[in-house]
Protein backbone atom coordinates (compact mmCIF):
# COMPACT_ATOMS: atom_id res chain seq x y z
CA UNK A 1 0.00 0.00 0.00
CA UNK A 2 2.90 2.33 0.76
CA UNK A 3 4.30 1.88 -2.75
CA UNK A 4 1.12 3.34 -4.30
CA UNK A 5 2.06 6.82 -3.08
CA UNK A 6 5.22 6.66 -5.18
CA UNK A 7 3.00 7.10 -8.21
CA UNK A 8 1.50 10.34 -6.99
CA UNK A 9 3.28 13.67 -6.94
CA UNK A 10 0.67 16.41 -6.32
CA UNK A 11 2.78 19.23 -7.72
CA UNK A 12 3.76 17.37 -10.89
CA UNK A 13 0.21 16.14 -11.45
CA UNK A 14 -1.09 19.69 -11.01
CA UNK A 15 1.37 21.02 -13.59
CA UNK A 16 0.40 18.39 -16.19
CA UNK A 17 -3.32 18.85 -15.54
CA UNK A 18 -3.07 22.65 -15.74
CA UNK A 19 -1.21 22.48 -19.05
CA UNK A 20 -3.82 20.09 -20.48
CA UNK A 21 -6.77 22.26 -19.40
CA UNK A 22 -5.18 25.45 -20.71
CA UNK A 23 -4.25 23.97 -24.09
CA UNK A 24 -7.74 22.47 -24.52
CA UNK A 25 -9.20 25.88 -23.67
CA UNK A 26 -6.99 27.54 -26.29
CA UNK A 27 -8.13 25.03 -28.92
CA UNK A 28 -11.87 25.20 -28.27
CA UNK A 29 -12.51 28.86 -27.41
CA UNK A 30 -12.74 31.17 -24.42
CA UNK A 31 -16.18 30.03 -23.19
CA UNK A 32 -15.49 26.33 -23.60
CA UNK A 33 -13.85 25.66 -20.23
CA UNK A 34 -16.80 27.16 -18.31
CA UNK A 35 -19.33 25.13 -20.31
CA UNK A 36 -17.20 22.00 -20.05
CA UNK A 37 -17.15 22.01 -16.26
CA UNK A 38 -20.75 23.22 -15.96
CA UNK A 39 -21.89 20.28 -18.11
CA UNK A 40 -20.46 17.80 -15.60
CA UNK A 41 -23.38 18.47 -13.26
CA UNK A 42 -25.90 16.83 -15.62
CA UNK A 43 -23.59 14.31 -17.27
CA UNK A 44 -24.55 11.46 -14.94
CA UNK A 45 -28.12 11.19 -16.25
CA UNK A 46 -29.75 11.09 -19.66
CA UNK A 47 -31.89 14.02 -20.83
CA UNK A 48 -35.59 13.63 -19.89
CA UNK A 49 -34.79 10.39 -18.06
CA UNK A 50 -37.16 11.17 -15.20
CA UNK A 51 -40.04 12.54 -17.29
CA UNK A 52 -39.82 10.12 -20.21
CA UNK A 53 -40.09 13.04 -22.61
CA UNK A 54 -39.17 12.45 -26.25
CA UNK A 55 -39.68 14.15 -29.61
CA UNK A 56 -42.79 12.15 -30.59
CA UNK A 57 -44.40 12.85 -27.23
CA UNK A 58 -43.68 16.58 -27.48
CA UNK A 59 -44.96 16.86 -31.07
CA UNK A 60 -48.23 15.21 -30.06
CA UNK A 61 -48.61 17.58 -27.12
CA UNK A 62 -48.06 20.52 -29.42
CA UNK A 63 -50.65 19.24 -31.91
CA UNK A 64 -53.20 18.61 -29.16
CA UNK A 65 -52.71 22.10 -27.67
CA UNK A 66 -52.89 23.69 -31.10
CA UNK A 67 -56.14 21.89 -31.88
CA UNK A 68 -57.73 22.79 -28.55
CA UNK A 69 -56.42 26.31 -27.90
CA UNK A 70 -54.86 27.57 -31.10
CA UNK A 71 -51.45 29.15 -31.52
CA UNK A 72 -51.79 31.28 -28.40
CA UNK A 73 -52.13 28.14 -26.31
CA UNK A 74 -48.63 26.97 -27.19
CA UNK A 75 -47.25 29.21 -24.47
CA UNK A 76 -48.82 26.84 -21.91
CA UNK A 77 -46.93 23.77 -23.20
CA UNK A 78 -44.12 22.80 -20.85
CA UNK A 79 -40.94 20.86 -21.56
CA UNK A 80 -37.88 19.77 -19.61
CA UNK A 81 -35.85 21.57 -22.28
CA UNK A 82 -35.86 25.36 -21.86
CA UNK A 83 -34.91 25.74 -25.52
CA UNK A 84 -38.19 24.17 -26.68
CA UNK A 85 -40.21 26.34 -24.27
CA UNK A 86 -38.59 29.47 -25.71
CA UNK A 87 -39.28 28.39 -29.29
CA UNK A 88 -42.93 27.62 -28.48
CA UNK A 89 -43.35 31.07 -26.97
CA UNK A 90 -41.92 32.68 -30.08
CA UNK A 91 -44.16 30.61 -32.35
CA UNK A 92 -47.24 31.70 -30.40
CA UNK A 93 -46.38 35.35 -31.13
CA UNK A 94 -44.92 34.93 -34.63
CA UNK A 95 -46.40 37.01 -37.46
CA UNK A 96 -45.23 35.09 -40.51
CA UNK A 97 -43.70 31.71 -41.25
CA UNK A 98 -40.60 32.96 -43.06
CA UNK A 99 -39.24 35.10 -40.25
CA UNK A 100 -40.06 32.36 -37.73
CA UNK A 101 -38.16 29.74 -39.72
CA UNK A 102 -35.12 31.98 -40.13
CA UNK A 103 -35.07 32.80 -36.42
CA UNK A 104 -35.61 29.26 -35.19
CA UNK A 105 -32.90 27.84 -37.49
CA UNK A 106 -30.43 30.36 -36.10
CA UNK A 107 -31.43 29.50 -32.53
CA UNK A 108 -31.13 25.78 -33.25
CA UNK A 109 -27.64 26.21 -34.66
CA UNK A 110 -26.55 28.31 -31.66
CA UNK A 111 -27.94 25.79 -29.18
CA UNK A 112 -26.29 22.89 -31.00
CA UNK A 113 -22.94 24.70 -31.04
CA UNK A 114 -23.12 25.36 -27.29
CA UNK A 115 -24.18 21.77 -26.61
CA UNK A 116 -21.27 20.35 -28.62
CA UNK A 117 -18.73 22.75 -27.13
CA UNK A 118 -18.57 20.93 -23.79
CA UNK A 119 -17.85 17.57 -25.43
CA UNK A 120 -15.32 19.15 -27.80
CA UNK A 121 -13.38 20.58 -24.88
CA UNK A 122 -12.93 17.18 -23.22
CA UNK A 123 -12.07 15.58 -26.56
CA UNK A 124 -9.30 18.14 -27.03
CA UNK A 125 -8.08 17.47 -23.48
CA UNK A 126 -7.97 13.73 -24.19
CA UNK A 127 -5.90 14.32 -27.32
CA UNK A 128 -3.51 16.81 -25.73
CA UNK A 129 -2.80 15.05 -22.42
CA UNK A 130 -0.46 12.28 -23.74
CA UNK A 131 1.54 14.87 -25.67
CA UNK A 132 1.90 17.08 -22.59
CA UNK A 133 3.06 14.07 -20.57
CA UNK A 134 5.58 13.07 -23.23
CA UNK A 135 6.94 16.61 -23.45
CA UNK A 136 7.48 16.56 -19.69
CA UNK A 137 9.25 13.21 -19.88
CA UNK A 138 11.57 14.28 -22.69
CA UNK A 139 12.35 17.57 -20.94
CA UNK A 140 13.15 15.70 -17.74
CA UNK A 141 15.40 13.22 -19.52
CA UNK A 142 17.33 16.03 -21.20
CA UNK A 143 17.86 17.71 -17.85
CA UNK A 144 18.76 14.38 -16.27
CA UNK A 145 21.50 13.50 -18.75
CA UNK A 146 22.75 17.06 -19.03
CA UNK A 147 23.58 17.24 -15.32
CA UNK A 148 25.64 14.03 -15.36
CA UNK A 149 23.81 12.45 -12.48
CA UNK A 150 25.33 9.58 -10.53
CA UNK A 151 24.15 6.25 -12.09
CA UNK A 152 23.31 4.97 -8.61
CA UNK A 153 20.84 7.82 -8.16
CA UNK A 154 19.44 7.69 -11.69
CA UNK A 155 16.62 5.28 -10.77
CA UNK A 156 14.63 7.65 -8.52
CA UNK A 157 15.25 10.54 -10.91
CA UNK A 158 14.03 8.51 -13.91
CA UNK A 159 10.96 7.45 -11.94
CA UNK A 160 10.12 11.08 -11.24
CA UNK A 161 10.62 12.00 -14.90
CA UNK A 162 8.42 9.21 -16.26
CA UNK A 163 5.54 10.22 -13.99
CA UNK A 164 4.62 12.99 -16.43
CA UNK A 165 3.84 10.44 -19.15
CA UNK A 166 1.85 8.39 -16.65
CA UNK A 167 -0.19 11.43 -15.65
CA UNK A 168 -0.75 12.39 -19.28
CA UNK A 169 -2.11 8.93 -20.10
CA UNK A 170 -4.20 8.89 -16.93
CA UNK A 171 -5.81 12.26 -17.65
CA UNK A 172 -6.45 11.29 -21.26
CA UNK A 173 -7.86 7.76 -20.99
CA UNK A 174 -9.24 7.65 -17.45
CA UNK A 175 -10.61 11.19 -17.05
CA UNK A 176 -11.06 13.26 -20.21
CA UNK A 177 -12.08 10.66 -22.83
CA UNK A 178 -14.81 8.97 -20.71
CA UNK A 179 -16.26 12.42 -19.97
CA UNK A 180 -16.19 13.23 -23.69
CA UNK A 181 -18.04 10.01 -24.57
CA UNK A 182 -20.70 10.75 -21.99
CA UNK A 183 -21.24 14.38 -23.01
CA UNK A 184 -21.14 13.53 -26.71
CA UNK A 185 -23.87 10.90 -26.36
CA UNK A 186 -25.95 13.33 -24.30
CA UNK A 187 -25.51 16.04 -26.93
CA UNK A 188 -26.60 13.67 -29.69
CA UNK A 189 -29.83 12.90 -27.82
CA UNK A 190 -30.61 16.57 -27.21
CA UNK A 191 -29.74 17.71 -30.72
CA UNK A 192 -31.85 14.97 -32.35
CA UNK A 193 -34.77 15.81 -30.05
CA UNK A 194 -34.56 19.53 -30.79
CA UNK A 195 -34.15 19.01 -34.53
CA UNK A 196 -37.33 16.94 -34.81
CA UNK A 197 -39.43 19.27 -32.64
CA UNK A 198 -38.12 22.38 -34.41
CA UNK A 199 -38.97 20.93 -37.82
CA UNK A 200 -42.47 20.10 -36.56
CA UNK A 201 -42.95 23.69 -35.38
CA UNK A 202 -41.71 25.05 -38.71
CA UNK A 203 -44.30 22.90 -40.49
CA UNK A 204 -46.97 24.31 -38.16
CA UNK A 205 -45.82 27.86 -38.88
CA UNK A 206 -45.97 27.26 -42.64
CA UNK A 207 -49.48 25.84 -42.28
CA UNK A 208 -50.92 28.26 -39.74
CA UNK A 209 -49.19 31.59 -40.36
CA UNK A 210 -49.49 33.94 -43.26
CA UNK A 211 -46.46 33.90 -45.56
CA UNK A 212 -44.64 37.15 -46.14
CA UNK A 213 -46.08 39.02 -49.06
CA UNK A 214 -43.54 39.47 -51.82
CA UNK A 215 -42.07 42.92 -52.09
CA UNK A 216 -42.55 44.56 -55.44
CA UNK A 217 -40.12 47.28 -56.45
CA UNK A 218 -41.43 49.93 -58.78
CA UNK A 219 -38.67 51.36 -60.92
CA UNK A 220 -38.25 55.08 -60.73
CA UNK A 221 -39.49 57.10 -63.65
CA UNK A 222 -36.69 57.92 -66.02
CA UNK A 223 -35.59 61.51 -65.96
CA UNK A 224 -36.76 63.21 -69.12
CA UNK A 225 -34.01 65.06 -70.84
CA UNK A 226 -34.79 68.60 -71.84
CA UNK A 227 -35.40 68.88 -75.53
Amino acid sequence: MTNIWRFFDPMLFGVVLSCVLIMAWVQTGRHSIVRAFAALGNSSRNPFEASGENATYMCRRIDFTLREQGLSGLETVRSQDAFIVRILGYLADAKDSKSFEEWVRLEEHTAETKQNMSASYWFSAAEIAPAIGLIGTITGLIQLFATGIDPLKMGPAMSFTLLTSLYGLFISHIVAFPIYIRLHSRAEVLNAYRSKVVQHMINIAIRELEPVSPVHFVPANPIMKNA
